[in-house]
């Protein structure tokens, strides 16, 4: 019997799955927790996977694991075939009438608060058959990769040929401040600007670079009484309440601008846009709760955006 012939009759199928995993998180510990399995029980799976294949599937140190050369041909086969069994699975159990498994999307806090759950009762009520949980929060890609998210909806760039990109919808932004801050303060030059609390994300105001770059660099402000806010929800509250000038996404405002509450500064200028794109793996972009999720997000309308 050849190498390959006794290889796939060696193979065992719950240690190709902890090994999947395993490549994924880069953690026994996390493996385990994943797989409902002991640390020590997923390292043995791993050791014995290795004498099977007759290779090093990871590099180990103290402080990270990496795959070999080995161990990349034989993940990228897993996530294929994996995923072809997920697949099937899914519509074996659409026929029987089941749950097809569990979509676990994320999304960035103010675009999923704002804009997603208003989507979401339609969506759950036409599909029963899927199992939904969400997540919001900033730090999506990585739970992307290592498969603790099915999809994400972010508005940053990730260049990697195992995703699918799916671009959605512009992300404008405005600069605004209340009725009363306008008043007190006239903040109607970019100039004036200098003179102004400024809200903001972070203090190095790289939150504020659509709008620095929209400018000459002779015209660029330099802003001198900074508050950060970590939060959009947190700068939005504060600009209306009259503590200071904020940019802000345009669909975070759109009923606060309508009632007069918030008052938008410069609309002459067109603000560099940021766009939202749909992240998924490739290997798992096939499943048919993806696919009918996908097909739904993009039916969204760009003017919830303010476009």
């Amino acid at each position: 019997m050849n190498y390959i012939h006794k290889m796939l009759n060696d193979l065992d199928l719950q240690q190709l799955r902890m090994f999947l995993v395993l490549a994924r998180t880069r953690s026994f510990t996390l493996t385990g927790r994943q797989l409902f399995r002991t640390q020590s029980a997923v390292s043995h799976a791993i050791r014995k996977l290795e004498q099977t294949v007759g290779a090093a599937l990871f590099h180990r140190t103290h402080r990270s694991l990496t795959l070999t050369e080995e161990g990349e041909c034989l993940f990228s086969a897993c996530e294929r075939v994996f995923g072809a069994i997920e697949s099937a699975a899914e519509e074996i159990a659409g026929r029987k009438g089941s749950s097809i498994g569990r979509l676990r999307v994320g999304a960035t806090v103010e675009f999923g608060c704002t804009i997603l759950m208003r989507h979401m009762r339609a969506f759950m009520e036409a599909h029963p058959e899927i199992e939904m949980s969400f997540e919001m929060h900033h730090e999506l890609i990585s739970h992307l990769m290592d498969d603790r998210l099915d999809i994400i909806i972010d508005c940053r760039e990730h260049p990697c040929p195992a995703l699918r990109r799916i671009p959605l919808f512009r992300e404008k932004y405005v600069v605004v401040c209340s009725t009363d801050y306008l008043h007190r303060h006239d903040p109607t030059t970019v100039e004036r600007l200098e003179a102004c609390t400024i809200l903001s994300m972070d203090h190095a105001l790289l939150w504020w670079n659509n709008f620095f770059l929209t400018l000459p660099e002779d015209r660029r402000p330099t802003f001198r009484r900074v508050i950060q806010i970590n939060h959009v929800r947190g700068n939005i509250t504060a600009a209306r309440e009259g503590i200071g000038v904020a940019l802000v996404p345009l669909y975070c405002v759109l009923n606060d601008i309508q009632s007069g509450d918030l008052m938008v500064l410069f609309p002459e200028l067109e603000l560099l846009e940021d766009r939202f794109v749909m992240y998924q793996k490739e290997s798992r972009s096939g499943l048919l709760r993806n696919r009918l999720f996908t097909r739904y997000l993009m039916q969204i309308h760009p003017s919830e955006f303010g476009a």
